[in-house]
Order: structure tokens, then sequence, then C-alpha cells
């Protein structure tokens, strides 16, 4: 009954909240002028970082070899070592959980701000008929018609779609470089058989 009587509410109310979340949506703007270069370059250095690291693992898989790389740097890890030579495939995990984590994290953080601009969506449909007006309505187009959320340089908006995009892109760049790295093809280059003719067959001749 609560809920109900809230939705019977003036049309000077639905204008205010209105005016707020214009007010809400221009700061999200003015935040995301400033940092979406930053996002960029984030979501770019996580997204080359976890590709590279997956090509690897499944590449050589994660064996106690004694070394692994990491950005092009060899570590050499002694096979007496703690734990008998496998410190390098647990870094090389341990890297590659925290990079996925910290994308996933940043991520679900970033979408919160799309989530929330799509929350008044739902109280603006149950509002009554009786009470419905123009003020509800414009409300209602600004949220549907109007996408609030952070950037990268305005090539895409953080949403918690953009996850399975991601994921999609990472997907579709292993099984390409794997295609490339089995039809690469390998030149087995053999030297010539030279024939030399024998004492026998020139005797043979000469007579």
């Amino acid at each position: 009954m609560k809920t109900l009587y809230t939705h019977y509410l003036p049309e000077i109310f639905w204008r205010a909240t209105r005016e707020d979340y214009c007010r809400a949506t221009q700061i999200v703007r003015k935040v995301d002028d400033v940092i979406s270069g930053v996002v960029f370059i984030s979501f770019a250095n996580n997204l080359f970082f976890i590709c590279l690291q997956l090509f690897n693992t499944l590449e050589d898989g994660l064996k106690g070899t004694g070394e692994c790389s990491n950005k092009g740097k060899k570590i050499i890890v002694s096979k007496n070592g703690p734990l008998g030579g496998h410190e390098a495939a647990t870094y090389f995990l341990f890297s590659l959980v925290y990079l996925l984590s910290r994308s996933v994290a940043v991520s679900l953080i970033a979408s919160q701000v799309n989530s929330a601009s799509a929350v008044p969506a739902p109280v603006l449909y149950d509002v009554p008929s009786p009470v419905y007006c123009v003020e509800v309505q414009r409300f209602l187009d600004q949220v549907n018609g109007d996408k609030v959320a952070l950037s990268g340089l305005q090539f895409f908006s953080v949403t918690k779609g953009l996850l399975l995009t991601v994921a999609g892109t990472i997907v579709t760049y292993e099984l390409v470089m794997f295609q490339f790295n089995s039809s690469t093809p390998t030149l087995n280059i053999t030297a010539p058989t030279v024939l030399t003719p024998s004492s026998s067959s020139l005797t043979t001749l000469s007579s």
C-alpha cells in the first residue's frame, strides 16, 4: 500500500525529480570528459595482457620448467625452490587470475553508473493513470532515450554487456592466433644428392 501511495504524487514532484536526474546526468558527463582517456587506457591494457597471458598459457601449458615470461623478460626459477620448481607456473597462474579479476571488477564497478540511470524506469511505468502527466512522460522518455554511462574516449560505453563483448573478443583472438600458428608452413630443405661415377663404370666406358 505504501508503494501505491507514493505513486499518487503531484506533477511538481515529478518535475523536481526529473530536474535532479538531469543534474546527475550532467555530473556524470563532466566526470566522463575527464577520465574517459584513463578508462580507455585501462581497458586496452587489461585486454592486451589477458590475451597475451592466455595465449602463452594455452600454447605452452602450465609446467614447472623453471622459467616464465613477464612482458618480454624471462624469470629463471631454481627447481630446488620451496614449490619444487613450480614457482614459475604458480606466478603465471596468479598473474592471469589477477588480471581477470581486476578487469571484471573494474567493469562491474564502472557499469553501476549505467545501471543506476535505469532505476527510475520501473517506478515511472507504475504511475497510475489518474496522476499520469507530461512530466512523467518527459522523465520516462529521458530515462529510456538517454544513455548515461562512463566511456572510453567515446569509443565504447562501460555497461554490463561490455563484459560479454570483451570475452568474445578474447576468444576470437585466441582462435585466430592458434589457427595462424597451426597453418604456418614449414620448409624442409634437403641438400641435393650428387651421383659420382664409380671406377668400374669408367673402365667400361673407356674400353
